[in-house]
């Protein structure tokens, strides 16, 4: 099914191919939450799709997507039952710290995943609401957490035991537009919507 677009709005991207046009997913989703170990993964990926990143390494394409987020207004954030330091060393490393509106972390609450709270806290500080998230999970705690706090789940395999919404072996296995279209496609169909 091709991506369908809609009209310009102060969500548009600017400098982009699809400057004046707005995927009609990114009115449905708002906040994307990820978990350090996606980021490590994908940060690291030798198997990401260079037919749609030419000349980049995994590193940059992950780099590229999330800045081409903020130009939709998409806001990011990690959830980790990691301490802050080493969550912020790690990204640092890969210099993407800079790169996430919102970092919660082991010092940031009282429970962990598969708690629900580093999920509820990072929407509360981006501003968000459950059915405008999608988090992604390596792990089930990660999972189950994103689920009991009603948000929409993509997993990745293999640790994800099936349990996911849906699950992508990489965030950088198409183009950003084409994963977050499959994603709100997904995420429409689970909550009956048109």
């Amino acid at each position: 099914m091709p991506v369908s677009y809609g009209p310009s709005d102060i969500n548009n991207p600017r400098g982009t191919p699809f400057a004046g046009m707005v995927p009609e997913s990114f009115w449905l989703t708002k906040a994307l939450l990820f978990d350090l170990e996606w980021i490590l993964r994908d940060a690291q990926n030798p198997n990401f799709n260079k037919t749609d990143y030419p000349e980049e390494s995994p590193l940059a394409a992950l780099k590229h997507c999330l800045r081409l987020l903020r130009g939709f207004e998409v806001r990011t954030a990690v959830t980790s039952n990691f301490d802050q330091k080493t969550v912020v060393g790690k990204l640092a490393q890969l210099n993407l710290a800079e790169d996430f509106d919102n970092i919660r972390c082991f010092e940031d609450v009282t429970e962990l995943k598969p708690k629900t709270e580093l999920h509820l806290l990072s929407m509360d500080m981006l501003g968000v609401k459950p059915i405008r998230t999608v988090a992604f999970e390596t792990d089930l705690d990660g999972v189950k957490a994103a689920q009991a706090a009603g948000i929409f789940c993509v997993g990745m395999p293999p640790g994800v035991d099936g349990q996911a919404d849906m699950k992508l072996a990489s965030f950088l296995d198409h183009p950003l537009i084409q994963i977050l279209e499959k994603i709100d496609q997904a995420k429409r169909a689970s909550l009956s919507l048109p």
